[in-house]
């Protein structure tokens, strides 16, 4: 199991909380759950005696950095069985097939977006299409249930469909203890409608119902620590170092709130165009 990270080398403070590759070193969210992600970009450890989940990796940049967090934590790449994804963009899922081959891990994924992940390349089912880097093909992937719960042991990690920024959006929530203190952890997809120049939210096709859905159900959702792909969503690092509190319940339903509105507000720019 992991064990705190010895900081003596570990990179200054992060110049941009944005940058989805500059290196930050690993720090434990709640119980046996760890952050091992960059100073943009949220990768989360799962900690389990019966091997350990990864949720996202980052951009294919900052693999290696990922892994050297991972191994500060006293872990082997190979105690990670299976990995899990937000959604199938390159600055959250990029560095995928390096992590899935240096850990052996099978990868999980919602059957929507399999041939995806197996090809490297996005559809134009995605809002971003035209503006998105392809990525390495991953291999061992295999489909999941919507909604069902990935089972390891005694954690159990529930499954929340949440497209609407990408396709195969995809939270995830589970439940961590310290002493007698348990804490619903949420690592929530994005609910951002962000797209590129071509894509419309207000086509009869679209995403936008799918949002909502997702926004719904995340607001819905117990949730004691929010969780962020780009943590500046959530104030994660500032959360994570104590300059904040870490844990909120009603931080879910704020951000399906926030998500909720920059949609209405992006459908209503797409009428008036």
């Amino acid at each position: 199991m992991p064990s705190e990270p010895k900081l003596a080398s570990a990179p200054a403070a992060c110049k941009s909380l944005d940058d989805w590759n500059e290196p930050t070193h690993a720090r434990r969210i709640y119980g046996n759950t760890w952050y091992v992600g960059t100073c943009g970009i949220s990768v989360v450890l799962i900690a389990t005696p019966n091997g350990h989940v990864l949720i996202d990796s980052a951009p294919q940049k900052a693999s290696e950095a990922v892994r050297q967090n991972i191994l500060s934590l006293g872990v082997k790449l190979s105690d990670i069985k299976t990995i899990l994804i937000t959604h199938e963009h390159h600055d959250h899922m990029g560095g995928l097939a390096s992590m899935q081959a240096a850990t052996g891990a099978k990868v999980l994924s919602r059957s929507n977006i399999v041939d995806v992940l197996k090809s490297g390349k996005n559809d134009r089912r995605d809002p971003q299409f035209d503006e998105l880097s392809g990525f390495d093909p991953v291999a061992n992937v295999h489909a999941f249930k919507d909604a069902g719960t990935i089972v390891i042991g005694d954690k159990k990690i529930q499954h929340l469909p949440m497209a609407g920024h990408a396709p195969g959006g995809s939270g995830w929530t589970w439940q961590e203890c310290e002493k007698s203190v348990c804490k619903n952890l949420v690592f929530a997809d994005s609910l951002g409608s962000i797209s590129d120049a071509t894509y419309r939210y207000s086509a009869p096709d679209s995403l936008a119902n799918a949002l909502r859905e997702s926004s719904q159900r995340v607001a819905k959702t117990a949730c004691d620590i929010l969780i962020t792909g780009h943590g500046t969503a959530s104030d994660l690092m500032a959360r994570l170092d104590g300059t904040k509190p870490l844990a909120d319940t009603q931080a879910c339903v704020n951000y399906a709130q926030t998500g909720m509105l920059r949609l209405e507000d992006r459908l209503k720019k797409e009428m008036i165009k």
